[in-house]
């Protein structure tokens, strides 16, 4: 608590109440923190349950919208630590700083800044068209997505060792972003294919929204959501897993070379408040979005609160309707998959085929339980 007060005149996102749609953010006095509304404690739930029951909870009312839950385990000395903002007011990279900024024992990291290129003309295109073909219905996918009301939102995550993607990336000279998104996409097409329904008509790709943030050494703690993203045809349907790669390497490699990130941020600054909000809306609605699938990579970081960090994750509250929500977090030499899903999907054990696919891709066999209790024979 104490940490907490000290650091958070520098952070002024946790200041920031709530701000209505469309309106622009303008920073404000630095706030009183409320121990009870702002610091809380989760002791009833365990560390596996601990992250469904953090994404049930609403955030706090009548005040700067963010909160920081801690749950200890019985045995063993660990503890989970979940910071939570709301998205008008940061995006994961901006409370990635923050949290770091309050946990850590020593002088805080600083996160990667993204570097800022000029915008292609063929980049900025692509976005104008997006935004065409949402409001044409042109991207409703075929399949219903939306969730019916009351569809609780489930949470299954797995890690690997981030050398084993590293060297997947390496040998198939792409991003290790790339070789998590199609390791995803062949978890999917294993995942349709062991169910008793499971057939080629289910092996439908479907796009999901990739965002990429655009805060640079002079935005890394301004307010609001620093971000770009486009569209990437998950390769369900792809044959193998080498397939997949390449499918998703082809389109990844088409958003960097036009620099839809520089593309796209260029015109939420020329455009009015309103105008980008409704844009942004339309674009990564739930209507139009199956899934979000986001990553993040936290620098290498000492001893926070005393403990040494073993990993993380980010969530998202699937608010609106929105069906699954899927990270990738890189943090202290591992990658972890994390997937926030409508119950109706029972999509619980996907993470864990998704880590089964990196570590057959190594051809090194393992058998072991997964996270959610499944036995994986892996040979």
């Amino acid at each position: 608590m104490a940490r907490v007060s000290e650091r958070l005149g520098s952070l002024p996102a946790l200041w920031q109440l709530r701000p209505e749609p469309g309106q622009r953010l303008r920073p404000v006095a630095a706030a009183r923190l409320d121990p009870v509304a702002h610091v809380r404690w989760a002791g009833g739930h365990g560390l596996s349950a601990f992250p469904e029951a953090v994404l049930a909870e609403p955030l706090p009312a009548g005040g700067p919208a963010w909160d920081l839950w801690c749950v200890p385990e019985r045995e063993g000395g660990r503890f989970q630590v979940a910071f939570r903002i709301h998205h008008a007011v940061h995006d994961g990279m901006g409370a990635a700083h923050d949290l770091l900024t309050l946990l850590c024992d020593d002088v805080p990291p600083l996160l990667r800044p993204m570097e800022r290129k000029r915008p292609t003309i063929t980049g900025c295109a692509a976005v104008v068209k997006d935004l065409a073909r949402a409001l044409t219905g042109e991207l409703r996918p075929r399949t219903n997505y939306l969730s019916h009301p009351g569809d609780p939102v489930r949470w299954a995550w797995e890690e690997v060792p981030e050398s084993i993607v590293r060297e997947a990336a390496r040998s198939a000279r792409c991003t290790k972003n790339d070789i998590c998104l199609a390791a995803f996409a062949w978890a999917l097409r294993w995942d349709a294919a062991r169910t008793a329904a499971g057939g080629n008509a289910r092996h439908r790709d479907f796009d999901a929204v990739i965002p990429m943030s655009t805060r640079d050494a002079r935005s890394r703690t301004v307010l609001g959501n620093q971000l770009a993203a486009y569209r990437l045809r998950l390769p369900v349907s792809a044959g193998s897993f080498e397939e997949a790669v390449d499918r998703v390497v082809a389109q990844s490699q088409v958003a960097r070379s036009h620099r839809r990130r520089d593309a796209t941020r260029r015109l939420l600054e020329l455009s009015p408040t309103p105008v980008g909000a409704w844009a942004s809306r339309v674009l990564m609605g739930p209507c139009t979005t199956p899934m979000i699938a986001s990553s993040l990579t936290f620098p290498a970081v000492g001893p926070c609160l005393g403990a040494r960090l073993l990993g993380a994750s980010m969530m998202y509250s699937l608010a609106g309707g929105l069906r699954s929500y899927l990270s990738f977090t890189r943090a202290q030499g591992v990658v972890r998959c994390g997937l926030a899903h409508r119950a109706s999907w029972r999509a619980d054990g996907v993470p864990a085929l998704w880590r089964r696919v990196l570590v057959q891709s190594r051809g090194h066999p393992e058998r072991r339980p997964g996270h959610n209790g499944e036995l994986l024979d892996e040979a």
